[in-house]
């Protein structure tokens, strides 16, 4: 049995897999922590605190890659911690499904997600559906599994117009 399929091998793999989809699984959390459950942003404090949070799933040296209407390009943690506090959105809920996480070294990985997102931009009252694509690429260090570059595509958003939000109990 070759290195790659011996069982010390394949434990890794299945180790990084799961260390991954938990990393993703707290990004996702954490972006919809600053909202509450009345479709508004938390108290200014709590949003910053939140922001450094999601910010520390990525690398120091972390690339994000939003295009214009998601934060453009940007470099480190500190730059993801901005653009997470000044998020475009009154409310959102993150669901990152149907992954597809690869391995490719020992301290390397890389994944595609499926995004579908509902949120309220900041601007009006009308909800959005946004569905997209994310590329990831991941490092582990001695903090574990970081994104190193995150980057979206395909994102396609359509109101949800029709009627006046309401919150149903």
């Amino acid at each position: 049995m070759s290195a790659e399929g011996s069982l010390e091998a394949r434990v890794s793999r299945l180790e990084a897999f799961q260390a991954i989809s938990e990393l993703k699984a707290r990004y996702a959390r954490l972006a919809d922590a600053k909202y509450t459950a009345s479709h508004e942003r938390v108290a200014p404090d709590e949003w910053h605190r939140i922001a450094a949070q999601q910010a520390a799933c990525f690398t120091e040296d972390a690339r994000w890659e939003g295009g214009a209407k998601f934060g453009g390009m940007l470099q480190g943690r500190d730059a993801l911690t901005g653009w997470f506090a000044r998020s475009p959105w009154r409310f959102a809920l993150h669901y990152y499904v149907a992954q597809e996480v690869r391995v490719v070294a020992a301290e390397r990985a890389e994944a595609r997600w499926r995004l579908w997102q509902i949120g309220l931009p900041t601007e009006g009252r009308v909800p959005v559906l946004l569905a997209g694509v994310t590329r990831e690429h991941y490092r582990r260090d001695d903090q574990g599994w970081l994104i190193e570059r995150m980057s979206f595509e395909e994102i396609h958003t359509v109101e949800l117009t029709g009627s006046e939000l309401k919150t149903v109990r």
